[in-house]
């Protein structure tokens, strides 16, 4: 195999292995669906219910866009910020591999202002706090699902290795003058340090160093802890529609548990990976797949459908166009693990 077929096919399998998760996850829930019902579920959602359920989204969003803010030290506006985190989403959304994180990065570098590694630092950083706040939300819910025989040193243990990667971002923070100068005397030896490395990781540190501000950090991590219990009560308006008096919590385990199932490798929006998850969650709780399948796809049809539009709005304000800036992005993203 010559060296340009083996790059396609390693291209080609990039695109093939996540849309044969999404196609997997598709035909699992399908298999456990009646159309017929899940038709009939949908009609029993009113109008009332989707302004409702919008209306949240959009807080929602507005707080997370706030903590994403908080994190770039409002070196951008903060309507720069919203519009910019839309088309990141919209790129997760049109194209496989994640693309939105770069994308944001790519929109808001500026000479001006933030390079495009200290965009990417702070998306990073905006990661971790949401993984560690899914993680701390879904298995504070297992002992519930489980009963009170549940060993709370699983929760305990869980915990703590999410509170290392904050820590370990706090900590290249903290001492981020140390380790430049200890990178600067690396560089001394090394060309590639000193002319790659070290003004790369200068860059992403810059980014990092709002963590080092306690006033700062709070902010943007409360922020963002108030666009996830906005996200519940999002959960909570539609599925009230479909189910009778639901429990708040369990709002909090589905939604938490999808979260997760979302990072997973799949087709552009995580198509049929989040509802797979979230049917999957629903049934730890004893609800019909058609129930928790119709639930999935309303939450992940608003979710879509606003973003998309918060996101070509973006571009527009930025004179942007989809396919260019997903040109730039995969041309950015080759120059960078490329070392250009």
């Amino acid at each position: 195999m010559s060296a340009r077929q083996g790059k396609f096919a390693h291209k080609l399998l990039r695109w093939l292995v996540p849309l044969a998760i999404s196609a997997g996850a598709i035909w699992l829930v399908l298999r456990e669906i009646e159309l017929s019902v899940f038709v009939r579920n949908l009609a029993k959602i009113d109008l009332s219910i989707y302004l409702l359920a919008s209306v949240a989204y959009f807080v929602s969003y507005a707080f997370r866009a706030f903590s994403w803010y908080v994190l770039l030290r409002r070196k951008v506006s903060y309507r720069d910020v919203f519009f910019t985190m839309g088309a990141g989403y919209l790129l997760n959304n049109l194209f496989p591999f994640r693309l939105g994180e770069i994308g944001r990065a790519v929109l808001l570098d500026d000479p001006e202002g933030p390079s495009f590694l200290e965009v990417l630092s702070s998306v990073l950083v905006e990661r971790v706090f949401d993984v560690f706040l899914a993680a701390v939300f879904v298995l504070s819910m297992v002992p519930r699902i489980l009963g009170g025989g549940f060993n709370q040193t699983l929760v305990l243990i869980a915990f703590v290795i999410t509170l290392i990667g904050l820590s370990a971002l706090y900590l290249a923070a903290r001492f981020r003058e140390k380790i430049e100068v200890w990178l600067s005397i690396w560089g001394e030896r090394t060309a590639f340090v000193k002319n790659w490395v070290l003004p790369k990781a200068s860059q992403i540190l810059e980014g990092l160093s709002v963590l080092n501000h306690p006033a700062s950090f709070a902010l943007a991590f409360g922020s963002l802890a108030i666009s996830w219990l906005i996200a519940f009560g999002e959960n909570f308006i539609v599925f009230r529609g479909l189910y009778p008096d639901p429990p708040f919590w369990w709002m909090i385990f589905v939604l938490s548990a999808a979260a997760f199932g979302a990072a997973l490798p799949s087709a552009p929006a995580g198509l049929g990976v989040f509802e797979g998850v979230m049917v999957a969650a629903f049934a730890f709780l004893g609800v019909e797949a058609e129930l928790a399948f119709t639930h999935a796809i309303v939450i992940h049809a608003l979710a879509f459908v606003y973003a998309n539009i918060l996101g070509l709005i973006g571009l527009r304000l930025r004179g942007e166009a989809v396919l260019g800036l997903y040109r730039r992005v995969v041309n950015r993203s080759a120059n960078t693990a490329t070392g250009e």
